[in-house]
């Protein structure tokens, strides 16, 4: 409008995400809160229409967007929920715009539409918004006895809705990997699954497409997720290793009872009671266990030494323990096993029963009694939730809120489950830093320590797992910042259990640098 009339449209050459919003100034302000890519941010950015430059004018900023009668606009922004602002943007004398603080907002409260616990992390799955469809996760860090230990924080992109089959209450299926992930399903224009895995940051998405529909989550660890397909007698394992955002299929087989912890996967044997284990790198058998189990096992779980086996809803269940070899009677009915106990629910009374088998002998108390209203049919991630990777269990309240319970059961010493710890192709670099993972059964505390070929530590990384994945990551430098010598090094990982229970877990081997 200020232009000399006549004078032809410019065309905005400037790298930006979003559409336009208002125009300030000289500056056109974009932004879109609901549809980003993955590694994207939502944040509100100004693009000058003099010199088609682009600057962040509110990272963050994932709100609402007002233009103002005053040539100005408002723009709603924050890091989360729970530190949210309303913005006042002008123009400035020189064309650009600025930005200041106009309002504190409360924050939004929304009850979970799902849950789940994995590793002294609570993980909610739902909208905080007042728009529709804009779904996510969000995590809440908890210490040993379940009590939050910080603020709410996004851990995910916006999301659609998760799959839900067609009369199943039950949803969304959401399965915590013990690793700072979720995997859920999600179905796209063409009616195909697939098995998505977030978590790790608030933009990334890892994808693994399943080519089939109407199936269902399995259990799942680290980067290794079971999906029961809709199509008869069809079972996969999608893999999701460190840094990928396009998964894998690493196992494609007839459908059976099936579950998956750490690098195993754990389904029935060729004769009555047996359990095999498969070794999904190595491509092989490498265990057989003789459960006890008065059939072919319709349903089976394992956490660290404990294999949960049912013949059915109304036939006889129990739990083997490999490190003491020995068969453990436990209640029948739909139930999810963790370290040392397992939790179901009584569809009658709606008691929340915990059974505690750690020491050999089953014993059943009631830790809950659910809201009579059902909110779904009553499985894991839905009314209530384990935590398979440190010991505490959750359930709503009738109010929607989420209450957590301490299992009070003594968890197993401290593990690893599988490891990702293969060398970065041509080397290490500030940019492109060694990540190794070590998938480990609960939360620790961790030291990292890499050593020449004479012995002598170049550097020591500490810090504390991501629930209970170690991620840490090397640039090729030593403690003072110098760039280490081409060749090989080796590194050694200790980590102390964050309950306190048991003794520390040392780990080595090598990688290269150069």
């Amino acid at each position: 409008m200020d232009s000399a009339p006549g004078t032809a449209p410019s065309t905005i050459t400037a790298s930006f995400l979003g559409e336009a919003q208002a125009v300030v100034g000289d500056q056109l302000l974009t932004g879109n809160a609901m549809f980003l890519p993955g590694g994207a941010t939502p944040e509100l950015t100004a693009v000058s229409l003099t010199d088609n430059t682009a600057r962040t004018l509110l990272a963050n900023s994932k709100g609402s967007f007002v233009a103002t009668p005053d040539g100005g606009a408002l723009a709603t922004a924050g890091p989360s929920s729970v530190d949210w602002h309303v913005y006042r943007v002008t123009p400035a004398e020189d064309g650009s715009a600025t930005t200041e603080k106009a309002l504190d907002l409360p924050a939004w409260q929304a009850a979970p539409d799902g849950m789940t616990l994995a590793g002294g992390e609570l993980l909610m799955y739902g909208n905080t918004t007042h728009t529709g469809g804009i779904y996510g996760f969000y995590d809440i860090p908890l210490d040993t006895a379940g009590r939050p230990t910080g603020l709410q924080s996004r851990r995910g992109p916006t999301l659609q809705g998760s799959t839900c089959p067609g009369g199943d209450a039950a949803c969304p299926q959401l399965e915590a990997l013990g690793d700072g992930r979720v995997a859920h399903l999600w179905t796209d224009a063409q009616g195909e699954e697939h098995v998505l895995a977030v978590g790790l940051d608030a933009t990334t998405i890892a994808d693994e497409p399943t080519g089939d529909a109407g199936g269902r989550i399995g259990t799942g660890t680290g980067r290794y997720v079971l999906y029961n397909g809709g199509t008869p007698g069809s079972q996969r394992v999608a893999d999701f290793p460190r840094g990928a955002t396009a998964g894998g299929t690493a196992l494609d087989r007839t459908r059976t009872a099936a579950a998956v912890w750490g690098q195993r996967l754990w389904t029935p044997g060729g004769t009555q009671g047996t359990v095999v284990a498969y070794d999904l790198k190595a491509k092989k058998n490498v265990a057989t266990v003789d459960t006890g189990a008065p059939c072919t096992p319709s349903e089976i779980q394992a956490v660290n030494a404990w294999l949960y086996w049912s013949c059915g809803s109304a036939g006889p269940a129990g739990v083997y323990d490999r490190a003491a070899n020995r068969a453990i009677t436990v209640p029948s009915g739909q139930a999810r096993l963790a370290d040392g106990y397992l939790v179901r629910e009584n569809r009658t009374t709606h008691e929340l029963l915990l059974t505690d088998f750690h020491t050999g002998t089953a014993t059943t108390r009631t830790v809950a009694v659910l809201p009579t209203a059902d909110q779904n049919t009553g499985g894991s991630t839905g009314r209530w939730a384990v935590d398979r990777f440190g010991g505490n269990v959750a359930y709503l309240t009738d109010r929607r809120q989420v209450a957590i319970v301490t299992a009070g059961v003594p968890t197993s010493a401290l593990a690893q489950m599988e490891a990702q710890t293969d060398p970065h192709p041509g080397g290490p670099t500030t940019a492109n830093p060694w990540r190794p993972v070590w998938q480990l059964n609960k939360p620790s505390t961790w030291r990292l320590t890499l050593s020449n070929a004479s012995g002598t530590v170049v550097r020591t990384l500490t810090g504390a797992s991501t629930a209970a994945a170690v991620r840490p990551a090397w640039d090729a430098r030593t403690d003072s910042g110098v760039f280490v010598p081409s060749g090989t090094y080796t590194w050694k990982l200790t980590a102390e259990p964050r309950d306190g229970q048991g003794p520390a877990l040392a780990l080595t081997g090598t990688t290269t640098a150069g």
